[in-house]
């Protein structure tokens, strides 16, 4: 059986999304003006999205939902959006989106969102500051490991510098991850 078939993702267009929440909103006027879709512009692609409950994280399947201090979400210029239970989910699913998604090889990706470690207000995570955690026993996050999302750079260093195990060189922003810290926090999710 081939991954795709077993791995249970949720990716929305957003189209689909906007047709679902226009829906929502109760009103029965026909003489309201249509609502636009959001397929052709990429304005919807860098506004995040409130997590649906039954979104599946698009690299373990774990339900995003239920994290909502720690849950994560990127949208495909393409038009798609993923989400994740976990910054370390999204790092994994950064590096190599088509281990995960095969339409999403190559993909550049027009937003990315993760919640920041001290406050859990998401933030850009192009604008991130990100800790690389090693011990899974100081954070109680879901998938036990993952980097560490900062707004701002001096909270970032002032968590390093609690730890004698870590130091300014487990600083990191979005453009250092690679397949080394990726495999490193999912490893087991690559083949």
């Amino acid at each position: 059986m081939t991954r795709s078939v077993t791995r249970r993702r949720l990716v929305v267009t957003a189209g689909t999304l906007t047709a679902a929440l226009a829906g929502c909103t109760g009103g029965t006027d026909d003489t309201a003006e249509p609502t636009p879709t959001t397929t052709d512009s990429t304005a919807a692609l860098t506004d995040s999205a409130p997590v649906p409950e039954d979104a599946s994280c698009g690299v373990c399947n774990m339900m995003p939902a239920k994290f909502p201090d720690y849950n994560a979400q990127l949208t495909v210029e393409a038009g798609d959006r993923v989400f994740f239970c976990s910054s370390g989910c999204l790092a994994a699913y950064y590096v190599d989106p088509g281990n995960f998604e095969p339409a999403h090889e190559g993909a550049t990706f027009a937003g990315l969102w993760v919640h920041d470690h001290e406050t859990t207000e998401l933030i850009g995570a192009r604008s991130a500051w990100f800790v690389r955690e090693t011990n899974a026993d100081r954070v109680a996050d879901p998938m036990q490991r993952n980097p560490l999302p900062f707004a701002a750079e001096s909270d970032a260093e002032a968590y390093v510098a609690e730890y004698d195990d870590l130091s300014e060189s487990d600083i990191l922003r979005l453009t250092d991850f690679d397949m080394d810290l990726a495999t490193f926090y999912r490893g087991r999710f690559f083949e």
